[in-house]
């Protein structure tokens, strides 16, 4: 009994650490002071880069929103590259070919080796790395960049919030996480730093930028290497971006797969490094994401354990019966749409798909180099 309670306290707060205790840590924690540069500080100039895949639906919009951006930024270049397209992308991008740096590739790549071939078309001092399903407002680069005026801080990113919540019970759940997420890297970037950022919109000094291999995710590899830099990775709290979140648990599986995946890999590849990082930060990385990836396992273990304890007290055969029950009363509440038991099917799927992500970064060495993007987040 004294075991499976002990098994049971453990593994309910490893579970809960990242999304709970983590972040009320982080708010007892110490501020660092701004140290901003003179006021005569000018934007530097700047090159947006963004790799895109069968994005016919929302590339034209894209693009129009891109150059506004850069036209209101002052001296900014657009770089786009096409992994091997198999619709109309890169034709509707070539009207635009004498606006903006357009590489057209027959061949799928990934999106990593497309981003590292745009960042070595430039020389510009601040790079910016988006989406192409991702709505930005017009002034967004501009309010990134007054972030540089304190020489502490190397990279930058937009706060990104998932729109078309009432689609599914799958959209609701991913929106509700990621206000959380979202909740958690604020703190962090009053306090420690991000320990790492979203590729939805985000911008980087070049002197800080490492190019990630092109069998890892670029996001999150750039972002994490310029954590080990010694200088701060940030949020811009007056900058939010919109991207639609997927609507179908099928699509939704398969991407939590895919990027906890990635990130398992990543995670592999730079330890050697994050584990060098100053306590402070090697607690948030731990806390913030290892035990974010582990969610998965450790709920699985504290639910096992209070299944046996509840077996001790009650016997097997009354065990048995309310787990029955249970399940039952959970699927009738899936099945006549009642809106917790969908809520808590969605996050069930979204665990299950990152469990299966990290089995397959550990057990099979799968990278996602490659991969299609859900359908149902790219409707225009």
């Amino acid at each position: 009994m004294a075991i499976l309670l002990g098994a049971f306290l453990l593994f309910m707060v490893l579970a809960a650490w990242p999304y709970t205790l983590y972040p009320l840590s982080l708010i007892l924690m110490t501020r660092p002071s701004a140290n901003p540069r003179a006021i005569t500080w000018t934007r530097p100039p700047l090159a947006v880069c963004m790799s895109a895949f069968n994005e016919e639906k929302v590339i034209v919009a894209k693009i129009e929103s891109l150059l506004a951006m850069a036209r209101a930024y002052g001296p900014a270049e657009i770089y786009v590259y096409v992994d091997g397209a198999q619709d109309r992308t890169a034709e509707l991008l070539q009207p635009y070919a004498d606006r903006i740096h357009l590489t057209v590739s027959t061949a799928r790549a990934g999106k990593t080796a497309g981003l590292n071939l745009l960042v070595a078309q430039t020389e510009a001092p601040l790079l910016a790395f988006t989406d192409a399903n991702v709505e930005t407002p017009v002034d967004s680069l501009i309010r990134l960049a007054e972030s540089f005026k304190d020489p502490n801080v190397c990279c930058v990113s937009a706060r990104l919030r998932y729109v078309g919540e009432d689609d599914s019970g799958i959209a609701v759940a991913g929106a509700v996480y990621w206000s959380l997420e979202e909740t958690i890297k604020e703190l962090e970037s009053r306090t420690i730093g991000l320990m790492g950022v979203d590729g939805a919109l985000f911008m980087i000094d070049r002197a800080a930028y490492e190019n990630a291999p092109n069998h890892l995710i670029d996001d999150l590899y750039v972002s994490l290497t310029a954590v080990t830099t010694g200088r701060r990775v940030i949020s811009a709290p007056d900058v939010t971006v919109h991207e639609r979140g997927a609507s179908k648990w099928r699509e939704e599986f398969r991407r939590k797969a895919r990027i906890a995946c990635q990130a398992w890999n990543v995670h592999r590849t730079l330890w050697p490094r994050l584990r060098r990082l100053p306590p402070s930060q090697l607690y948030g990385y731990i806390s913030h994401r290892v035990l974010k990836w582990m969610t998965p396992f450790t709920a699985l273990l504290a639910g096992l354990s209070a299944l046996g304890l509840i077996g001790l007290w009650l016997g097997p055969i009354v065990t048995a019966g309310l787990v029955v029950a249970c399940v039952a009363l959970f699927a009738l509440g899936v099945a006549f749409n009642f809106g917790p038991a969908r809520f808590m099917a969605m996050a069930a799927i979204s665990l299950a798909g990152v469990a299966r992500g990290i089995l397959e970064a550990i057990f099979t060495n799968r990278t996602y180099t490659v991969w299609t993007p859900a359908a149902s987040v790219r409707e225009p």
